[in-house]
Parts: structure tokens; C-alpha cells; sequence
């Protein structure tokens, strides 16, 4: 599997596997503009799980808001270890950027709650809306398993 740096030819396929998963779904699909994925692209903060020339997920970071702003990874391609990698290349990212910690929601109890768990994610606060606020210090992540963050480099 390749973790390469998004292009606009990868937004409608971005966009499927957002409308695709079961958890953390939007609300309100249309929220989300073909704009919003240009930018984290145009900042070079936008990365996707390619596999067979076939993107399989993707997470981008908002690193003037210090979090991240999006890592979904298609339903198909569930259990494969994909949404820790790309969650690694964002903190890795972040890391090198100089930025303290991140931070997260997403839907209390839901697989994507215990990856950034598993990740070393702690809660910080709970809406009446079901969801969950998380962080990490990027201090704590420099002290991750060795080998599970990879070092920045150029994509």
C-alpha cells in the first residue's frame, strides 16, 4: 500500500468513501464542499492509502486549527491497518510542523473512537450530541512504539 500526498483527480473518490462509512457520517452531506478538499490539498496536508492504483482512504490535517480535519477509510477496506497509517502520517506531519497537539471529534463508542485510543488519544470532552473531543500532545506521540510513527518526508 502507498501513502501519497492527494491531488484533485482524488476528490470525487474522497468524497465516496466519506458517503460511505458507516459511523461518523455527516449529517449534512453537502457541508462539505469540493473547496474544503482543495485546500487541504493546496497546503499540502492531504494524504490518501492507495492500493492497486485504487484510493482506499484518506486523512488531512487543519493545522492552523491543530486538528484533524478528516481520516476515513472505505468500508471494503476496513481492518487492513490503513486508518493507523494515515492517522501516523498526519501526527507525523503535525510533529514536524511544530504544533503541540491535536485535537479530534468523532461519535462516542465507535471504531474510530478506539483507533485514536489505541493511538494514545485521550477524551477531553463529551457533547449531549453523542460525540467525543480528543487529543493528543505530540510529546506523547514522540514516544509511540518505535516504528509506528513514520518520520516526515517528502510524499
Amino acid at each position: 500500500m502507498l501513502l501519497r500526498a492527494g491531488c484533485a483527480a482524488d476528490i470525487p473518490r474522497l468524497i465516496e468513501i466519506r458517503a460511505a462509512v458507516r459511523e461518523n457520517r455527516l449529517s449534512d452531506p453537502a457541508s462539505i464542499a469540493c473547496a474544503d478538499y482543495e485546500a487541504c490539498i493546496a497546503r499540502g496536508h492531504l494524504w490518501v492509502a492507495e492500493e492497486g492504483g485504487s484510493v482506499l482512504g484518506f486523512a488531512a490535517l487543519d493545522a492552523a486549527a491543530a486538528s484533524v480535519w478528516a481520516l476515513f477509510v472505505d468500508p471494503v477496506a476496513e481492518g487492513r491497518g490503513i486508518g493507523r497509517r494515515l492517522l501516523d502520517r498526519l501526527v507525523a506531519e503535525a510533529r514536524a510542523l511544530g504544533l503541540p497537539a491535536l485535537t479530534l471529534t468523532t461519535e462516542a463508542g465507535s471504531r474510530a473512537e478506539r483507533l485514536y485510543r489505541a493511538a494514545g488519544w485521550t477524551i477531553v470532552d463529551c457533547g449531549a450530541d453523542g460525540t467525543v473531543t480528543m487529543q493528543i500532545t505530540l510529546e506523547a506521540a514522540a514516544r509511540a512504539p518505535p516504528g509506528s510513527l513514520p518520520p516526515p518526508r517528502a510524499l
